[in-house]
C-alpha cells in the first residue's frame, strides 16, 4: 500500500473509556480508517503522539490533571501536522477561542451521528478547517474581547500599590477595616481610603466583590 493510500491513522484521547472504545469499533470498520491509538489523559496521548504521529487526534476537553485544550498545544508541538479535533460533549466559547490559539482544525460534538463524524476526519485529514466563516468569526471576536480583558487586568493589577496588595490580601481574609488598620498599624481612615481605591480600580461595589475578582486575576494564590 502506497502512502497516499494508507489509511487515516486516528488517535482518540477521552478518559470515558466506553466513549473510547465505541468509537474505535465504529471507526475501525472504515476501510480507509485505522484506530492506532487511545489515550485516557494527555500524557498517554502525548506518548501516542511521538511514537505514531497520527493524522488525527479527537481530542476530549475534559481530561484528568491536563485539559484537551493544553493537551492540543502540546500535541502540535511534538507533530505539527497532525490534525486535532476537539470531541467533546460541550465547550464554552471560551474553550473554543483556546482551542484555536492551540491549533484545533474543528469542533465535534459527542452527539453527532457516526456517519458526520467519520466524515469530519477525512475532511481533516485533507487538510481542511471544520469551522464555518460564521462560527470563525463569532470565535475571532471573542479572541478580541478576551485580549482586551486581558490588557484591562494586566492594568488593573499593575496599578495596585504594595500596600494595596496588603490590604487585599486581608481582605480575603474575611477582616474588616478595623482589624485590617491594626494589623498594619495604620488609622481606620486610612484603611477606608486604601479599601476605597481597590474597589475603584476594580470596579467594585464591595469588598467581597472586589475580593472575588482579585482572585480571578490569581492575585490571592498562596
Amino acid at each position: 500500500m502506497s502512502a497516499a493510500d494508507a489509511p487515516v491513522c486516528v488517535l482518540i484521547v477521552d478518559d470515558h473509556i466506553a466513549i473510547a472504545e465505541s468509537l474505535q469499533a465504529l471507526l475501525s470498520r472504515q476501510q480507509d480508517i485505522e484506530v492506532c491509538g487511545l489515550a485516557a489523559d494527555a500524557e498517554e496521548a502525548l506518548r501516542l503522539v511521538r511514537e505514531r504521529h497520527p493524522d488525527v487526534v479527537l481530542m476530549d476537553q475534559g481530561l484528568p490533571g491536563m485539559s484537551g485544550v493544553e493537551a492540543t498545544a502540546k500535541v502540535l508541538a511534538i507533530s505539527p501536522e497532525t490534525a486535532v479535533l476537539m470531541f467533546s460533549g460541550g465547550m464554552s466559547d471560551d474553550e473554543l477561542v483556546s482551542a484555536v490559539e492551540a491549533g484545533m482544525r474543528g469542533y465535534l460534538a459527542k452527539t453527532l451521528p457516526i456517519a458526520e463524524v467519520i466524515a469530519a476526519i477525512r475532511r481533516a485529514a485533507a487538510g481542511e478547517i471544520l469551522l464555518t466563516p460564521d462560527e470563525l468569526a463569532r470565535l475571532l471576536r471573542r479572541g478580541r474581547e478576551r485580549a482586551r480583558e486581558r490588557t484591562q487586568r494586566e492594568r488593573q493589577v499593575e496599578s495596585l500599590t504594595p500596600r494595596e496588595r496588603e490590604v487585599l490580601a486581608l481582605m480575603a481574609g474575611a477582616l474588616d477595616i478595623a482589624a485590617i488598620a491594626v494589623r498594619l498599624g495604620i488609622t481606620t481612615n486610612t484603611t477606608r481610603g486604601y479599601v476605597q481605591n481597590i474597589l475603584e480600580k476594580f470596579g467594585a461595589h464591595s469588598r467581597l466583590e472586589a475580593v472575588v475578582r482579585a482572585n480571578a486575576l490569581g492575585l490571592l494564590e498562596p
